[in-house]
């Protein structure tokens, strides 16, 4: 029997034992000196003024005594439903919806609070719980029975609660059809068994690997044999983290400090910065696209990060590991992403540089993007949206980008750019609509978007210059170079990029030289 079968046969066999041989269900215990002492630990949970947090292994024990020596009640086996998913994740409860569901199909007029409007409180404390705990963030296929299992117990214990209560049920059928639909979709996207047995074959294999704890340490040889030691042992761990949850940062962090600590220098490569290094197989990346395109995110983060974990150099996939983590909503694990690899990139800057034996870059055009955009600054201060400072704050244009930046954050760039577009179709004057153009590049550039704001200002300038107005309007010319030449700094570095960041350099060297000392 696996230790998931132990533990709901356990608590199974709690609900089914009678509190005494002649009442099953007890006595009401609302106001013994045991309920009231699980209420105060659970309370500590929305306290702001209790500086520990509950002890739900203090709730497990206790919500056990009651339901076992006192009282069947509903309250409490909810409680014990939670804190069995504090203690033991997914496989605890497992444990308590089936404690649950067979107190309230098989004894349903016997439990404890009599009153029915207590009783579906008892269940409707629980349900928003559920929901975060099997939210879109869970890797179902490492676990498909235990779900199928989960997707069950919710099932009947809905079916069981609509049937005693009503309209005062809980509302877990949304909770059950969405639990249900991601198992089939999960079932569906299995892969074949003997994919499956390699996996675990590797897990196992790198579970027995473990370094003797007693072994001394005397010589570098011991030293990489201990560190490699310690890199295979985290990796099941942070797997079990992923599959638990996707987004939780520790697998991140344990994973990129165990994964880089070996790495002291760049690997070796010819002029042409071509390495001897083999990147992933294309039809793995093909597969991380589509399912990238596919939303499935957080299936295809547990996968990622099994690659990852062998491959320090494979930069696209640190890529792809953040937008998997956008998908999914989790900006405390981006963070991690960022900042790890950032410092990565700090201790050997120019690998970023660097190419697989068949001439691919480590990091493609987007990761290079990304790179700039989202990475690096997280070793500085974040730079503020760009301003203009010879124009007036109260321009209309001025207005609009404003609150073209709000809509950026809320609804993403394209309606943020159709709203500018729209607000400038009635201006008429020539220098008017150069500010709004202006107005427009410096959105896209607050946006992240370098590319297209490059080639707006090259635009801007070039406009500046043939017209001759630089010399008429020598701030409004400045202050588009300053912002052409942050474009050019952030955007991956080829030739034409180099290129124009020289000459804009130059000019603004010429032009402004007090700013570009500062």
């Amino acid at each position: 029997m696996s230790y998931s079968e132990k533990l709901s046969a356990h608590y199974l066999a709690l609900a089914r034992s009678p509190v005494s041989g002649k009442n099953f269900a007890g006595a009401d215990v609302r106001f013994s000196d045991e309920y009231e002492a699980l209420e105060s630990e659970l309370g500590k949970a929305q306290s702001i003024h209790e500086n520990s947090q509950v002890d739900w292994l203090k709730v497990l024990e206790q919500s056990e005594a009651l339901l076992r020596t006192q009282s069947k009640d509903l309250r409490v086996a909810a409680w014990l439903t939670w804190a069995l998913y504090q203690r033991e994740s997914f496989l605890g409860l497992l444990a308590g919806l089936g404690l649950l569901r067979y107190l309230c199909k098989s004894h349903w007029l016997e439990l404890h609070p009599v009153k029915v409007r207590t009783r579906a409180a008892s269940l409707h404390w629980l349900v928003p719980r559920l929901e975060a705990a099997l939210g879109n963030d869970v890797a179902i296929p490492k676990q498909l029975t235990l779900f199928r299992d989960l997707a069950e117990h919710l099932e009947e214990l809905d079916a069981a609660c609509t049937a005693h209560l009503g309209d005062d049920a809980p509302l877990l059928l949304p909770l059950c059809r969405r639990l249900r639909k991601q198992v089939q979709l999960a079932n569906d996207n299995q892969p074949q068994s003997g994919a499956v047995g390699t996996v675990v074959a590797q897990v196992r294999q790198a579970a027995t690997q473990l370094l003797n704890p007693g072994a001394p340490i005397e010589n570098e040889k011991d030293a990489h044999k201990a560190l490699r030691a310690q890199q295979e042992n985290a990796r099941p761990l942070c797997a079990w983290w992923l599959k638990q949850k996707a987004t939780d940062p520790r697998a991140l962090r344990l994973s990129r400090t165990l994964l880089w600590l070996g790495v002291d220098a760049v690997p070796e490569r010819n002029a042409e910065q071509v390495t001897l290094l083999r990147g992933l197989p294309g039809e793995r990346l093909k597969a991380y696209q589509e399912g990238l395109q596919q939303g499935n995110y957080a299936d295809l983060l547990v996968e990622i990060e099994a690659s990852l974990a062998k491959a320090p150099f494979w930069f696209d996939g640190q890529r792809l590991a953040w937008e998997c983590l956008q998908g999914l909503g989790a900006e405390l694990a981006m963070r991690e992403v960022e900042t790890h690899f950032a410092l990565f990139i700090q201790r050997l800057p120019s690998v970023i540089e660097l190419r697989w034996h068949d001439g691919e870059p480590f990091a493609d055009p987007s990761t290079r993007a990304w790179i700039a955009a989202q990475v690096m600054p997280r070793l500085g201060a974040p730079d503020p949206a760009p301003r203009a400072d010879v124009i007036d704050s109260h321009a209309p244009w001025e207005r609009a980008l404003e609150e073209a930046q709000l809509s950026v954050r809320r609804d993403g760039l394209k309606p943020a750019v159709r709203f500018l577009k729209q607000e400038m179709r009635n201006t008429d004057g020539g220098r008017d609509r150069f500010l709004w153009r202006f107005a427009m590049a410096r959105l896209c550039f607050s946006a992240k978007k370098y590319e297209v704001a490059k080639v707006q200002l090259e635009v801007l300038d070039q406009t500046l210059q043939d017209a001759g107005l630089n010399a008429w309007e020598p701030d409004l010319a400045l202050q588009v170079l300053h912002l052409l030449y942050r474009c050019c700094e952030l955007l991956p570095q080829n030739h034409v990029v180099r290129e124009c960041k020289d000459e804009t350099y130059r000019r603004l060297c010429h032009l402004d030289l007090e700013r570009v000392i500062e």
